[in-house]
């Protein structure tokens, strides 16, 4: 048997399923967009495909024997409606496969976007087909950043503040308006409404106001 150095593939399914071409095609015709490329598999030494941002499609016609021959590829051939059923469950399935011609640059995900296919003219049982690839343009699903909301500042509740509150050892001006009002700024309020009694109280606090309160002093609270 008459064997090429190349082999073409198509798998499917991540190479779970996998379909040898058992007769190689003349030439495959591999587009790049507006630019044309045929490649000649059967005598070419070596095959260089352009890396082009556009899709390239692959396009060969060739046939599936109903049995071995000089032209076929490699033994334990499948019967030509074998191949025929598996390739238009792929192309039906809405899936990528991957076209591969090895000992070339070609390996690419592809849809399957035609394949007619007819009863050999030369021998009856044969089927002689045309493929069309397309290469497979794999999307990836961009997740939209999240949006932090900003935190919003609780506004204290001052309907339950008492009108007073008795100071207890340990604590400031600053505890006790954080204590009421959840905002420990609040103190300087608290210090203007009892300035008066508290510098009378101690006369530190002229300096330091505020600073000087006393156990058990009586502190009137703003509402």
């Amino acid at each position: 048997m008459s064997k090429s150095k190349y082999e073409m593939w198509l798998t499917f399914g991540t190479g779970k399923e996998k379909l040898r071409f058992p007769v190689m095609p003349g030439v495959l015709n591999v587009s790049n967009g507006s630019d044309n490329e045929s490649v000649m598999i059967s005598k070419l030494g070596e095959v260089t495909i352009i890396q082009d941002p556009t899709a390239k499609t692959f396009h060969f016609s060739s046939f599936f024997p109903r049995g071995e021959s000089p032209l076929t590829e490699y033994t334990g051939i499948l019967y030509p409606w074998d191949y025929i059923k598996m390739i238009e469950r792929w192309k039906n399935s809405g899936k990528p496969a991957r076209f591969i011609v090895t000992g070339t640059p070609i390996n690419y995900a592809v849809s399957i976007e035609d394949f007619p296919y007819r009863e050999g003219e030369k021998d009856v049982g044969d089927y002689d087909f045309e493929l069309l690839l397309k290469e497979y343009q794999f999307i990836e699903r961009r997740k939209m950043p999240r949006t932090q909301k900003k935190p919003t500042k609780t506004r204290p509740n001052t309907k339950n503040v008492p009108k007073s509150h008795t100071v207890k050892k340990g604590e400031t001006l600053i505890t006790i308006a954080r204590k009421y009002y959840n905002d420990s700024k609040r103190w300087n309020d608290i210090w203007k409404l009892n300035k008066a009694a508290l510098i009378k109280r101690d006369k530190r606090n002229q300096k330091q106001p505020g600073r000087w309160i006393h156990i058990s002093f009586n502190l009137r609270l703003p509402s």
